[in-house]
């Protein structure tokens, strides 16, 4: 059962949430790691996060008498906030999950269908309905600054003390910070695109000065990716800031200069990376990862249209695996990958048309001058570079934070006020 502290919690969240929507979309923000406090509610298993996500959904619903105004058609309907083709993609997008439950159907799946799909889909039709101009995205940002500068509060804690240290990230290993989170890379998957989205801010900002705060905050999402040794974070975070130096007005026209200098200094790091396709306790990250994908597509060239189905990877992958030695993780750690053995095919076309559909949300930020669009394409560029050699979506907040990313880049991109700053 929840305990007394976290009873309260909750009791403050509905207040809150009954009170004012958007309040209860921050609190959730500023909570994505509660998925880690666990309990039984009627003998079913359930978080923190999933019961609050579960709970303000029913508010909204109650509350703007959405359940009189249900309707699942596809068709064009400017009444509905979900344009035509969102409808379409996230219709799919549930469909190919619902397979993958299917092909790999168990009482586990089944909850992590629900934490990966279902309910970050319906926090994001919340998002999205409740989240409407300027003033109210001030309070989704301002959120997502606290969940930054708490989580390196915790892991600051914890690089003084011996809180929650793992053996694993400790002398004489190399020393990881994993804040709240059991593995490092849970926290920079959740903090890294936030890096670059303060950082977007505080560069577009006409007053840096006074926005010192969201500088801050960079320095704090920065800090965590070197301190928790994330190769994949701290590679995305510097893409990220070459992306926002050729976007820069002052040298936007030295931009191809940079991007051929940057490129063939690319080029040059990439000839020496010694690959090693003989796996050995030497080995880099990078050859582990070469070898994974490569029993990946080895599973994937039998199992091509479902692929290993919701959860199924893992036990999957072991009659492909060729060193006992080496663990075989819960995903290919590979963003396409991931969603191709995850949701089939169909999952990796959706997911492919999503980020297409994000890229023409961010043309039309773009092209309005708001202040957001830097901050939102660095964000997205982390995401999608630190997923080249991770598992970016696969986790009950990162979920979650993948539909902020796409609630508030949808609403600022088709947002008619306040464009400007």
């Amino acid at each position: 059962m929840i305990n007394l502290f976290f009873a309260l919690i909750l009791i403050v969240f509905i207040i809150l949430s009954a009170r004012k929507l958007l309040w209860g979309l921050g609190m959730i923000i500023v909570l994505l790691p509660s998925y880690l406090w666990r309990f039984n509610i009627l003998g079913l298993p359930t978080t923190f996060l999933e019961l609050m996500i579960v709970i303000i959904f029913l508010l909204w619903l109650i509350k703007e008498k959405r359940y009189k105004k249900i309707n699942f058609s596809f068709q064009k309907n400017n009444t509905n906030k979900v344009p035509q083709v969102l409808r379409i993609l996230l219709g799919l997008w549930i469909l190919a999950s619902l397979l993958a439950l299917l092909t790999n159907f168990n009482w586990n799946t089944l909850g992590l269908w629900r934490a990966y799909f279902l309910e970050p889909l319906m926090f994001f039709l919340v998002f999205i309905y409740t989240v409407k101009d300027q003033k109210d995205w001030r309070v989704i940002i301002n959120s997502l600054g606290l969940l930054l500068a708490w989580l390196f509060t915790v892991a600051m804690y914890q690089n003084f003390t011996d809180w929650n240290y793992i053996g694993a990230y400790n002398f004489p290993n190399v020393k990881r910070l994993t804040g709240p989170f059991t593995y490092p890379n849970a926290l920079s998957l959740l903090t890294a695109p936030l890096a670059a989205f303060f950082f977007g801010l505080w560069l577009y900002s006409k007053d840096k000065l006074f926005n010192w705060h969201y500088l801050l905050l960079f320095v704090f999402g920065l800090s965590l990716a070197i301190m928790t040794v994330s190769q994949g974070a701290i590679v995305a975070i510097a893409f990220s800031l070459f992306l926002a130096l050729i976007l820069a007005k002052k040298i936007r026209k030295w931009t191809r200069v940079i991007f051929t200098l940057f490129l063939s200094g690319l080029f040059i790091v990439a000839t020496k990376i010694n690959f090693n396709p003989n796996l050995n306790l030497e080995s880099s990250s990078l050859d582990i990862r070469f070898n994974q994908w490569q029993e990946t597509i080895r599973l994937l060239a039998d199992n091509f249209f479902l692929g290993t189905g919701l959860n199924g990877y893992q036990k999957a992958l072991a009659y492909y695996h060729q060193n006992d030695w080496l663990e075989i993780y819960l995903y290919p750690h590979n963003i396409f990958l991931n969603f191709w053995t995850e949701l089939g095919i169909l999952g990796l076309i959706i997911f492919i048309a999503l980020i297409i559909y994000i890229l023409y949300l961010l043309k039309k930020i773009f092209r309005a001058k708001n202040y957001l669009a830097l901050a939102l394409a660095m964000m997205w560029m982390v995401w999608l570079i630190h997923g080249l050699v991770d598992v970016p979506y696969f986790k009950n907040d990162l979920s979650v934070l993948f539909f902020i990313m796409l609630g508030l880049t949808f609403i600022v991109a088709n947002n008619k006020k306040d464009v400007q700053t």
